[in-house]
């Protein structure tokens, strides 16, 4: 490392650093003011305390697997991670924040190892004590688990956090124009680079992104968080994104930043906004009960691969991002397993799920006229969620809620597949998954109809239909998606604003026998990336 270099970057003054009139009156102005005192306690920058960072860094680095050797070379692997083809993530370890307060009282850096290995393009991690519950020493921890790209994220004021996040294991680090003068920034961000440091350059408007540009910034963070409000605006990515049209270089990656808690708010941004690189996300993460389960949920939708017969094809599912997995008990269906079977089925999966870490729920499919079977069913087998095909009432389903309070059902609504007349489909569609929602149905399916008004055709109809629901996002926000989705139309139906999507015959090889490479390309394409091969 450049020692010099990064020396003779330094500003005396921490305060003259700062970006006054932007914080004035605000909570940054207090996050601000505690980080230059916090910053003053660190060490201060000398020959021998870089020396000391130095080997600091290459032992955290050793314990993930990655030599001194190979540390020379790692300078862009953040940005190289966010420039990869489609919709990239950068997954969070938060604590606290101001808005929130404590959202995790406890931090299984393990678990988190372990889920952002699978899904995280880079890791954010915050170092902020006060306001966020973070720690240069968690970032430390992190590294040593890690071989992703890190982010130490803090309101960095003043060059002694730039070296204490180097001697951590960070790859990047955060610089906010709403904290820093223009000056500071240029001074900060000279400096990060003397380390091998890329810079996430936070903007909070136009005028602040515009700035980063002429600034040099070539990763620029977009934040929906208003920091002086605290108020939250998911539009204002995608918004400043399209404002800036024309004037961004094509090396320049976007990442907008704040409020994403569902898979339909990250795709409606990217529906708006082309040009954003990236997402990142943290709060719903942190609130959420299950980490596996919420990443999953947050990048592929409350989706389902139903006609498991085998278990192995169950666990493939999980990984590539589903959240249940779908056991067929109708006599109709090719899929259909008898009840032994379905038990056996079902404890199989458990078993494995709980021993990779990797939660899923158990659907048993039905159809209207099997309601009788429910009590044999759950005594059996005990599926989290029961789907329903053919016609069922509100008052049928009211009940079934009524009787088997811990299990969520889900009546399946089927749809034509020939030519619609758009208003009076629109208008009927969302009356009936309006009942079935208010009757308490923890989700709706949409599925192609056969002659008979049952789904599971593994036919596509016509996503337009959906165009009445968009009108309602509530009930959008409990509608999924069935009826021949396959790697070749996921990502067109990512884009209808559904809440998940149920995958059967589109991804296999032969009735009830799932095709790994086409489960792991359908729910790429639900992301928008490029399939990952197969582990087998």
């Amino acid at each position: 490392m450049q020692f010099d270099l990064f020396r003779n970057a330094q500003a005396t003054d921490a305060v003259a650093l700062l970006n006054h009139a932007s914080m004035a009156s605000t909570v940054l102005e207090k996050i601000a003011a505690s980080s230059v005192q916090r910053a003053a306690a660190l060490p201060a920058v000398t020959r021998a305390e870089f020396d000391a960072a130095e080997l600091d860094r290459r032992e955290h680095f050793a314990a993930a697997g990655i030599d001194g050797n190979a540390l020379a070379q790692r300078y862009g692997v953040f940005s190289s991670a966010l420039r990869l083809p489609g919709r990239r993530v950068i997954l969070e370890i938060k604590a606290a924040s101001p808005s929130k307060g404590v959202m995790k009282t406890a931090i299984d850096l393990d678990d988190y190892a372990l889920v952002y290995d699978t899904y995280a393009d880079a890791i954010s991690v915050l170092t902020e004590p006060e306001f966020f519950r973070g720690s240069f020493e968690r970032l430390a921890a992190v590294r040593e688990r890690t071989t992703r790209p890190l982010l130490a994220k803090d309101f960095i004021v003043r060059d002694r956090q730039l070296l204490a996040a180097y001697r951590c294991g960070a790859d990047a680090v955060l610089l906010m124009l709403s904290v820093l003068a223009p000056d500071g920034y240029r001074d900060l961000a000279a400096k990060a680079k003397a380390l091998g440091l890329e810079v996430l350059t936070e903007a909070s408007s136009v005028e602040e992104a515009r700035l980063a540009l002429e600034l040099g910034a070539k990763i620029i963070g977009i934040n929906n968080r208003n920091l002086r409000t605290l108020e939250v605006d998911v539009n204002r990515a995608p918004n400043v994104a399209s404002a800036l049209t024309g004037e961004l270089p094509e090396d320049v990656v976007l990442v907008a930043e704040s409020g994403y808690t569902s898979f339909t708010a990250i795709a409606k941004a990217v529906a708006a906004a082309p040009r954003l690189n990236a997402f990142l996300c943290g709060s719903a993460l942190s609130q959420a009960s299950n980490l596996s389960l919420a990443v999953r949920e947050l990048l592929f939708g409350h989706s389902k691969v139903c006609g498991i017969t085998r278990p192995e094809d169950a666990m493939t599912a999980a990984e590539a991002g589903c959240s249940t997995v779908g056991i067929i008990l109708a006599a109709r269906s090719k899929r259909c397993v008898v009840l032994s079977e379905a038990k056996r089925l079902a404890k199989v999966i458990r078993d494995n799920a709980q021993r990779l870490q990797m939660p899923v729920a158990i659907c048993a499919v039905i159809d209207a006229a099997e309601l009788s079977q429910i009590p044999t069913i759950l005594q059996t087998f005990a599926p989290e969620r029961i789907q329903i095909h053919g016609t069922l009432s509100a008052e049928a389903l009211k009940n079934l809620v009524h009787s088997y309070p811990g299990t969520a059902f889900v009546p399946v609504i089927g749809v034509s597949i020939q030519c619609r007349r758009a208003d009076e489909t629109d208008a009927h569609l969302l009356r009936a998954v309006r009942s079935l929602l208010d009757a308490g149905a923890a989700n709706v399916l949409l599925d192609a109809a056969n002659a008979s008004g049952s789904g599971g055709t593994g036919t596509t109809f016509d996503h337009a239909v959906l165009k009445g629901l968009q009108t309602d996002p509530q009930v959008l926000a409990q509608v999924l998606l069935a009826g021949g989705l396959s790697p070749v139309n996921a990502a067109q139906a990512a884009f209808t604003g559904a809440a998940g999507f149920d995958f059967n015959s589109g991804v296999e090889d032969a009735p009830g026998i799932k095709s790994p490479a086409k489960i792991l390309a359908a729910f790429a394409a639900l992301r928008g990336i490029p399939a990952p091969k197969p582990h087998h």
